[in-house]
């Protein structure tokens, strides 16, 4: 391998490659273990390693008569002997310059011999070294060097097949995965699609029961049906578990959302609403805008609505506190007659979402208000 193979790289994509071998920090493993039992016997050595070295210290994935399990980088050979073509090999440590005050040298366990060959991808880049050491110098004769390099490739095959193996497993746990989400979503599709057409039955009975014409009530079911739709789309957008509270409220409120006084405000933190409140909420906002614009605060020039919301926890429990007040209206009289939507506001959220819902007509602007638990877990998991 010549000098331009071994300088083809840089250090953060040697790093890369290293870490794609999925091998630092691993058990021990006999096949690695046989490799470096097999370098001490050919070389005659008390020591033998296979070190891999990462962006803070050399980590031995195998090693025998050294008892240690990593060094800092300071301490280590094998990071000048992976740089170098060839098999690296230095009689005598102590008389060396780039390795003589080597705490390993100094110290314990006063080594004085190493030979390394650098463990190098088909491609040239450097992992580590397959290295033998010994207290004393010595010299390694031309079986025991050919031996070390030949053991180095089988440790890069070995590394390969291990890699190979990992990311075969990998592939097989993410079919799983997609499988298992596959057949969630069946379910929950299932499950939405139901819910979604006793929904829609239940709005043909209760707009039929509140209109007074045909022309009434096709106006009103299919603005109806629009912003359930509407709802459906966000959910949608998250494999049908959640949506956002604000797209929720922004999509009622969006045609006011162009004129040159604001007609609303919407203001909380960001929160997702688990499909079987989404809808139910989403549903109350559309009635709530409905009213407003018949009768309330969006059905003259200069009044406006603000929506607000916060987040709770009691004995472990996530709430949501909504409040929808309008301002600048007309005069509000409380209704004479129930309406769907005023049922829906004071009957079906209570028994659907169990909420705590409170509705106030105050003579300057409707006051809406409600507490209802979340629900946190998901059905499909996120992708």
């Amino acid at each position: 391998m010549n000098d331009e193979a071994l300088s083809a790289w840089k250090e953060q994509d040697r790093l890369a490659t290293l870490r794609s071998y999925r091998v630092i920090d691993t058990q021990p493993e006999p096949a690695f273990d046989d490799l470096v039992q097999l370098a001490a016997r050919s070389c005659q050595t008390p020591v033998a390693l296979i070190s891999l070295i990462d962006e803070r210290r050399q980590w031995f994935k195998a090693e025998v008569g050294l008892g240690l399990q990593e060094t800092p980088l300071d301490f280590s050979i094998c990071l000048s002997a992976m740089l170098l073509p060839g098999l690296t090999i230095i009689s005598d440590l102590e008389k060396d310059p780039r390795f003589a005050n080597n705490p390993l040298v100094t110290g314990d366990p006063h080594l004085r011999f190493y030979a390394g060959a650098a463990l190098r991808t088909l491609d040239g880049v450097p992992l580590g070294a397959l290295c033998v050491l010994d207290y004393v110098p010595r010299h390694l004769t031309e079986d025991q060097t050919d031996t070390l390099t030949r053991l180095a490739r089988q440790v890069m095959s070995h590394l390969e097949l291990r890699r190979a193996i990992a990311e075969r497993d990998e592939r097989a746990e993410a079919s799983r995965q997609i499988e298992k989400r596959q057949s969630l979503l069946v379910r929950e599709l299932h499950h939405r699609v139901k819910n979604t057409l006793a929904t829609v039955q239940a709005l043909v009975g209760a707009t039929g029961r509140s209109t007074g014409s045909f022309d009434e009530f096709y106006h009103s079911f299919s603005s109806r049906i629009t912003s359930l739709a509407r709802t459906h789309d966000l959910l949608t957008e998250d494999y049908w578990q959640t949506a956002p509270l604000r797209e929720i409220a922004l999509n009622e409120l969006k045609p006011f959302a162009e004129s040159r006084q604001p007609r609303f405000m919407l203001i909380g933190p960001p929160v997702e609403l688990s499909a079987d409140l989404a809808v139910p909420v989403g549903m109350a906002l559309h009635e709530l805008t409905t009213n407003a614009v018949r009768y309330g605060a969006l059905s003259v020039p200069a009044g406006y609505v603000r929506v607000q919301w916060t987040l709770d926890e009691h004995e472990g429990v996530r709430k949501l506190h909504l409040e929808w007040s309008e301002f600048a209206g007309p005069r509000v009289n409380e209704p004479q007659h129930r309406g769907f939507g005023s049922t829906l506001l004071q009957r079906v959220l209570p028994m659907q979402c169990k909420a705590e819902v409170e509705v106030q007509y105050a003579s300057d602007g409707l006051r809406f208000q409600m507490d209802v638990p979340l629900v946190e877990r998901r059905l499909v998991p996120a992708y």
